[in-house]
Formats: structure tokens, C-alpha cells, sequence
């Protein structure tokens, strides 16, 4: 081969070397630029996420009834409003509760921020990267009061143990703007080892739990009559001494009483099954139907709330004679502790019935409070004049020697109330269980300018069944220990001072 054409050849390998050359740096520098400066980036630094402080969740006097602190969840007030505040998961997410209700106000926004890595692989954080901090969450204000929750959850948790009861719950309220003032369930859950208490307790009884309300719903039958001029308070019925047949199906009473001519008053007061059947027999089975629907029973009554239960009432064309005696006075049909709570409100409030509040306002990160403090009226039930006819009949129940709200009495205040004593559903099946039994009683104080209202409901006590003997102390020992309170019941501590009558 001729030096020129080895030159040549040499020039064209050294050529073809550097196309090849040019081509990879070409390829590594500007098509894989991105991914090796992506590589060289993660031995130096790497992005780590920020977790935001989850928000608190405050007590109408602005006491922090759950805050968070460096992401560990804290309860000031231990177990009390355990059930209603709900439970955070380790993701930091709610479960349960108002913690899932509110969980994208209160969760915040998570953050990140670049550290860098030294050649030892230890981290550093660098004012030169770019960072978005984490934003903290909100907050929400409720209507509970933390000294009548703390009450309300001691004394129902005494009560309950006393009678070895399987669950209960109890709840207390402003009459006359429907605020929720304390919520309590039994048996009480630890919220921050939610895992080690059974899912059955970490729901919340008073808004989710149904039961029959037995004689606590004679109220509204009598409400029903009084409103529709069918009776007035002070006429004559015959109790039968005891014993009524309806449908071929005989009728008593409670603790084998035998009445004979009583007043209407006496036969709510004395609580009476056979007087208040009658009463529903002349009422009609439609009016009846009518008006528990319009006391709210039957359907939500809308509580700033997951899960709550709208209760069981049918419609009074499938009733049969014996169901619809059974209605009257409370058997057959199913209501939650809420629903008693706001259809005794509008007993207590002057005839209106209120949506139940639990939040008083809710406050974004920035402070901005997107949603405040009012009264929601759904509906007038009864007029003002029934309603202070019904309220002389309770104060009856817990006055008159024969009352069966006898247990709840205070002295030196007029307290107005009614028990209830409702069998237990066997679940899954129909009738009911031998033995088993729900005591129960509804109370409101002082009854001449009622600004308390308490419902405490007992699942399966021991050692006695009636609610004026299981559930009617309870709600005397929670009114005597708020009254004792440095404030009581002074309109400051509500959230108006206000008859109902006044401020619709």
C-alpha cells in the first residue's frame, strides 16, 4: 500500500473515531443531560416531605379539646366527647368522627424541602434549594362546653357502671337555639389507643344508635292531641285498672299499675299505656304519624355529623290495630338519642323544632372564619300554648307524688321530664329479647324558662329496668353539678339568652 493511501486510510479511522467520539458526548451531554444531572443530584441531595400540624378542634369557651403537637395527636380532656371528636389514623387522616367530617380543613397541607448530602451520605439543609413549607390545618369551634362534657361523661359513665349497663349515652342542649352543650357514649374509648377499643364503641350512640323509645315518646302523642283540640289537659280518662283489649290483644301497665278515672295531665304524668292508647285512638293514626314526622322523627335531623341514623317510623297504612296502640306510647318504632333531644326541644322552646348544632364556626389556616354561629329553625310543631300545657304535664312526671320522673327532682329548681322503658330488638330477628331493656329519660330545666335539656338512654342495666329508676338520677345528678358550675346556666355561658318565643 502507497504511504498516501495509508494516510488516507489512517485519516478516515481517525475521522470516523472522532464522529463516534462527538456522537457520545453529543448523547451524554445534551440527550442524557437531564437524566445524569438527575443522578448527580440524588448523591448530593434529595427531597423530604413536610408534614403539616394537623388543626384543633376547640370548645365553645376556646379551649382546646384535641390540638396536635411535632404530629402526635393529644386529648386535654381524656375521654370525655371521645366518640364525637373521633380518632386520627397514623397517616395522619380521620377515621371516626369529627376528625372525618373535617379532615380536609383540619389535615393542612403537606410540604417539602431539599437537604444535601455530604460525601458521607449525612444531610444537611441548604438555603439554596427551594423548599414549600407545610401548611397547618384549621380549626373547628363546637357548641360543647368542656366543663358540661366533662360532667355529663363522669356522671354517665357512674350511672352506667351502677347498673352494669351494656352501653349507654347522654346528651345535653340548649333548648332554645338546639346548641349541643355535651355528647357522651358508654363505655368510654382512650382516643389516642383507639385501636385497642372495640369498633362498636368508637361509634357515636346518641347520633347513630336506634332503639324504641317507649313511654319518653308519649309526649309527642299528647303533644298531638293537645294541638288538635282532641283533649285538654284536665279531662277525664278511664285507665280500665289496668286492663284494655285492642285488636284481641290485651294491654297493661308498667309495673303491674292499675288506674281508674285520671285526668289527661295525670295519665302522662303516671305515664300511662292504656290512657295514652286511647288518646291515639282518638287522635287517628294518620295525625299520629303526621306529627312524629314533624318532631323529627323518622328522618335525619341533619347534625353536622357522619353516620347518623334517621330512625324507623313507617307509614300508618301498613299499621295494624295492635301496632298502632303499640305507637302511641312508644313501641314500634325506633328514634336515635338526637331526635328525642330536638323533639323535647321544641317542647321545652316553645313549639319550634331545631336542627341539632355541634360546630359553632369553622377558621381556615389564615384565620377567616368561613361559617358562624346561627340558629337553624326547621319548623313550628306545636303552638306555644301546647307547648306550655305539655311542659305543666312533665313537670307533673317529676313533681306529683305518682310521678314517674320522681327521681329527678332538684330542690329549689322546677324541672320538667319523662321516662321511658323500651324493650330490646333481638338482632336479626322478630320481637323482642327476654329481659333486655332500654331505660331512658328526657329532662329540661328550669321549666319556666327551660335553658337546659338533658337525654340519657341506658342499654341493658342490671338490677332494675324503668328509667325513672336507671336513667332519671343520672340526668338530676348532671343538672345538680351544671348548676353548681361558677357560671350555671347564666345566658353568657349559651349562646342566647333569649326565650325561644323571642328569637324566631
Amino acid at each position: 500500500m502507497k504511504t498516501s493511501q495509508r494516510a488516507s486510510l489512517v485519516a478516515v479511522i481517525a475521522m470516523a473515531v472522532w464522529v463516534v467520539i462527538g456522537a457520545r458526548l453529543v448523547w451524554l451531554q445534551v440527550v442524557k443531560a437531564g437524566h445524569f444531572r438527575h443522578l448527580a443530584q440524588r448523591q448530593h441531595q434529595f427531597r423530604v416531605g413536610l408534614m403539616p400540624e394537623r388543626g384543633t378542634i376547640f370548645d365553645r369557651q376556646g379551649r382546646p379539646l384535641t390540638f396536635s403537637v411535632n404530629g402526635r395527636r393529644s386529648y386535654p380532656y381524656g375521654t370525655a366527647a371521645a366518640q364525637t371528636l373521633g380518632v386520627v389514623g397514623r397517616d395522619g387522616r380521620g377515621l371516626e368522627g369529627l376528625e372525618l367530617l373535617y379532615d380536609d380543613l383540619l389535615r393542612g397541607q403537606a410540604g417539602w424541602t431539599i437537604r444535601q448530602l455530604d460525601a458521607r451520605g449525612r444531610s444537611h439543609p441548604s438555603a439554596e434549594y427551594p423548599r414549600r413549607p407545610a401548611q397547618s390545618g384549621g380549626s373547628v369551634i363546637l357548641t360543647i362546653d368542656a366543663d358540661y362534657q366533662s360532667i355529663v361523661q363522669q356522671e354517665l359513665e357512674r350511672g352506667a357502671a351502677k347498673h352494669q349497663a351494656l352501653s349507654a349515652l347522654a346528651i345535653v342542649t340548649d333548648p332554645a337555639t338546639g346548641e349541643i352543650l355535651a355528647v357522651a357514649c358508654y363505655p368510654p374509648v382512650q382516643p389516642d389507643r383507639f385501636a385497642e377499643s372495640e369498633q362498636a364503641d368508637l361509634v357515636n350512640k346518641a347520633i347513630s344508635e336506634q332503639f324504641e323509645p317507649g313511654s319518653t315518646f308519649k309526649a309527642v302523642t299528647m303533644a298531638a292531641a293537645i294541638e288538635e283540640g282532641t283533649l285538654a289537659p284536665e279531662d277525664i280518662l278511664d285507665g280500665e285498672d289496668g286492663s284494655y283489649s285492642v285488636g284481641g290483644h290485651n294491654l297493661g301497665e308498667a309495673e303491674g299499675h292499675r288506674y281508674g278515672r285520671i285526668t289527661v295531665g295525670q295519665a302522662l304524668a303516671y305515664s300511662s299505656n292504656i290512657c295514652l292508647v286511647k288518646i291515639g285512638e282518638r287522635l287517628g293514626r294518620e295525625k299520629l304519624y303526621q306529627y312524629a314526622r314533624a318532631f323529627g322523627f323518622g328522618c335525619k335531623t341533619g347534625i353536622e355529623f357522619p353516620g347518623e341514623a334517621a330512625g324507623v317510623l313507617t307509614k300508618p297504612s301498613g299499621w295494624s290495630l295492635i301496632q298502632s296502640a303499640n305507637i302511641s306510647f312508644g313501641q314500634g318504632l325506633s328514634v336515635t338519642g338526637m331526635q328525642l333531644a330536638a323533639a323535647y326541644g321544641a317542647i321545652a322552646n316553645g313549639g319550634y323544632l331545631l336542627r341539632p348544632r355541634l360546630v359553632r364556626a369553622l377558621e381556615d389556616p389564615a384565620g377567616g372564619v368561613y361559617h358562624g354561629n346561627k340558629t337553624d329553625t326547621l319548623r313550628r310543631v306545636i303552638s306555644k300554648e301546647t307547648s306550655l300545657k305539655l311542659t305543666e304535664m312533665l313537670s307533673r312526671a317529676v313533681n306529683d307524688s305518682l310521678g314517674t320522673g320522681r327521681s329527678a327532682r332538684i330542690e329549689g329548681w322546677n324541672v320538667a321530664g319523662k321516662t321511658g322503658t323500651g324493650q330490646r330488638k333481638v338482632a336479626g330477628q322478630r320481637g323482642y329479647a327476654a329481659g333486655r331493656y332500654t331505660a331512658s329519660f328526657v329532662g329540661f330545666m328550669p321549666s319556666e324558662s327551660p335553658r337546659l335539656l338533658a337525654v340519657v338512654v341506658v342499654n341493658e342495666p342490671k338490677g332494675g329496668h324503668y328509667g325513672g329508676r336507671v336513667a332519671a338520677p343520672i340526668c338530676r345528678n348532671i343538672f345538680k353539678r351544671a348548676i353548681s358550675l361558677p357560671r350555671g346556666v347564666a345566658p353568657e355561658l349559651l349562646a342566647s339568652g333569649k326565650p325561644a318565643d323571642e328569637a324566631f
